[in-house]
């Protein structure tokens, strides 16, 4: 029995899980399967059956074991391509704690299906674990040395050479899902810190900074929306685009998630193409940046820095890092009861906090706003287009706080400056789905409107440059 368990083993680690990864996983390869992916994948499953077999001391526990794990990974990267536009990358990692507290963030994008397979894996495994696993020794010690063996392999390849630069979609074909999941892993842990900043100079040239990050907020009209879908109103946009002095397209690299690269950008204004294997979540390493924040920076010059979002404020780490950026206090507004129609805190109840919060200050003040209104997931129905529906119902509460905030900031004396910006566009399946055109709007008004101000020509800008905008238009020079 033995050598037909070893010569299984030996066929799903070199055979069998190579060509699940390549045959299943999205991006496809358009040409045949490369020795270098291959070796990958190999390498991947001796380190997974490696580390089953040493806990289990069962060859077909171990078995069975890394071909789910293979073929787990690969589906969830293929569910995440499609809503979201990106494979699994190795920052994923840190979803999983994310997924414990708030799993409704991420089980509408898994199919009923993926649903029941989980389940009945989370409940077969540790069972299959507990019955078949063996006191022998022979086979524990077996399994870590072809841990030891797949681990030393593969740490023997150089990721400096195999993916010298950050472009996921292409090294998931060359590559394969694990090999790049492992080799942006150690470019990562390899990357250097930013050098710090040079120091402001001058003084706050407003009474208040207001910055609104909107969730999902996006102009409809060009979400390539459907002909028979009627297009909402947008006032609140209409009139921002009238007084701006900056506006245009914001061009973020998220589609449907990833809130925290453009947070980064506005916040550290680091371009992506800088961090290097950092951009994809760069939250992870930003108290090593903590100079760059724009709260410390402007502290510098005697501006006092409020964070607000009316979400849990684990996300990101955010109740940990907010402080080290420089923001001396976090607002958790609330509570909320959810509602199947307002199942988070509402964007015009958001802006009218933050009006109470400005007339209380009588020092120059940033305040740093995520709204959380447009977050999915969105309500399903027998109609295809109730998420689509629901989403424009909410994005014009969000348009309504925009028009209302400058309706307020109009009516008042103090020098304020407004940054209103959409964080990422909506994933909606199949009606809004990923594409390489994915800008949001950005406006910055500056509060006494001028009269005689003529309009504005549109501007693209990255999240990192609407940070040195914010910067530059913040600071009066010193004579």
């Amino acid at each position: 029995m033995l050598p037909f368990q070893v010569l299984a083993s030996f066929i799903v680690i070199v055979f069998l899980t190579p060509a699940i990864e390549y045959a299943v996983v999205m991006p496809r390869a358009e040409r045949r399967l490369s020795t270098r992916r291959w070796l990958l994948d190999v390498l991947c499953s001796m380190v997974a059956y490696g580390g089953w077999l040493t806990l289990t001391g069962s060859l077909p526990i171990a078995t069975i074991m890394v071909l789910t794990l293979m073929t787990v990974t690969v589906v969830a990267s293929n569910i995440k391509f499609r809503v979201l536009g990106e494979p699994l990358l190795f920052s994923d990692v840190v979803v999983a704690r994310s997924f414990l507290q708030h799993p409704k963030f991420y089980l509408f994008s898994i199919p009923l299906t993926g649903r029941i397979t989980l389940l009945a894996i989370s409940i077969a495994a540790p069972v299959l674990l507990w019955i078949y696993s063996s006191a022998a020794l022979l086979p524990h010690l077996a399994g870590a040395g072809i841990l030891l063996l797949g681990g030393l392999l593969l740490w023997l390849r150089s990721p400096r050479t195999l993916a010298p630069t950050p472009d996921i979609e292409r090294d998931v074909v060359l590559l394969g899902l694990p090999g790049s999941i492992i080799m942006y892993w150690r470019q990562w842990r390899a990357s250097a810190d930013l050098s710090s900043p040079a120091p402001l100079r001058g003084s706050p040239a407003y009474d208040q900074i207001v910055i609104i990050q909107c969730e999902s907020f996006a102009d409809p009209a060009r979400l390539n929306l459907p002909a028979d879908i009627a297009l909402p109103v947008m006032p609140g946009l209409k009139r921002a685009y009238e007084i701006a002095s900056h506006r245009g397209p914001l061009s973020v690299s998220g589609f449907g998630a990833y809130t925290m690269r453009s947070e980064y950008g506005v916040i550290f204004g680091q371009e992506e193409r800088d961090l290097g294997f950092r951009r994809y979540d760069p939250f992870l390493t930003a108290e090593r940046e903590r100079a760059h924040a724009i709260g410390n920076r402007l502290k510098t010059i005697g501006y006092d820095s409020t964070f607000i979002h009316p979400h849990d404020l684990r996300f990101y780490n955010r109740e940990t890092l907010m402080p080290a950026m420089g923001f001396s206090r976090l607002v958790n507004p609330g509570p909320h009861i959810p509602t199947p129609d307002m199942p988070y805190f509402g964007d015009v109840a958001l802006g009218q906090t933050l009006v109470d919060m400005m007339h209380q200050v009588t020092t120059p003040s940033l305040f740093y706003t995520v709204t959380m209104e447009n977050h999915g997931p969105w309500p399903t129905g027998a109609d295809r287009q109730t998420p689509l529906e629901h989403y424009l119902r909410h994005v014009q509460n969000s348009d309504q706080m925009l028009l209302d905030l400058i309706e307020n900031m109009s009516a008042r004396d103090s020098r304020t400056l407004l940054i209103f910006f959409g964080d990422h566009r909506p994933s909606i399946t199949g009606i809004v789905t990923p594409s390489p055109i994915r800008d949001v709007p950005y406006v910055a008004i500056s509060f006494p409107l001028q009269d005689k101000a003529a309009p504005q020509t549109p501007a693209a800008l990255t999240p990192a440059q609407l940070n040195h905008l914010i910067i530059e238009m913040s600071v009066r020079s010193s004579p």
